[in-house]
């Protein structure tokens, strides 16, 4: 049986704000996230957020690796039109690269992406993010421990980037190992346990009228 990457078309039909998705690893899941986030740049050019539980993981090596699947299959080169080949990592930030013709490299002018971490959420507060269109929180679901009072720090990341806008779609991706985490129960979500794999459920965010879709990718 051949394999067959995840497609983000089902669950971006729902139209929802809040976009959940988990399964199990190594289904494209992620990088199908990554690469909307690319294009929503190219075409639009509109930036991403991509947040992650602890700093360490949007730092040095780690952060850097986050676009190598991408990179050595050559789709920032297809996303991009042929302008760019590479990401380029620099201070929480993405930015398109590519190299001329003596090997040196010469990046895009602003990053298409920035990194936040719910461990340094302090330090965000007082930026302002206005090109920021879409939120991806990657790994939501953790392995071992959250952080205590974990949503309330992922709430206030949200606050710094969206302000007051409307305009912002977010996903969040993690791996089927438990169906239990503080989102769940924080947001309302009450299926979970019983959710079959290949489905997409559909909430409203408590009292804020905000959507919320729920996908079980399929195996």
């Amino acid at each position: 049986m051949g394999y067959k990457y995840y497609s983000l078309k089902p669950i971006l039909s729902k139209n929802c704000r809040y976009n959940i998705i988990f399964g199990e690893r190594s289904r494209g899941k992620t990088t199908a996230i990554l690469e909307y986030c690319i294009t929503q740049y190219v075409e639009k050019g509109e930036q991403s957020a991509y947040i992650r539980r602890w700093d360490t993981d949007i730092t040095g090596k780690r952060a850097q690796a986050v676009f190598a699947d991408l990179e050595s299959r050559d789709r920032i080169r297809a996303l991009t039109g042929g302008e760019w080949t590479e990401v380029y990592y620099y201070a929480s930030k993405w930015y398109f690269c590519a190299f001329d013709e003596k090997g040196n490299r010469y990046n895009d002018e602003k990053p298409f992406m920035y990194g936040f971490a719910l461990s340094a959420q302090e330090h965000d507060k007082g930026a302002s993010y206005p090109g920021i269109t879409t939120v991806f929180f990657d790994e939501f679901l953790s392995r071992s421990v959250y952080h205590p009072d974990e949503f309330v720090l992922f709430c206030q990341v949200l606050s710094t980037i969206i302000r007051h806008r409307d305009n912002v779609k977010i996903f969040m991706a993690g791996n089927s190992i438990t169906k239990y985490c503080p989102y769940f129960a924080e947001m309302g979500i009450t299926n979970i346990k019983k959710q079959e794999p290949g489905t997409i459920d559909l909430y409203t965010y408590g009292d804020s009228g905000l959507t919320v879709a729920v996908e079980y990718t399929a195996p």
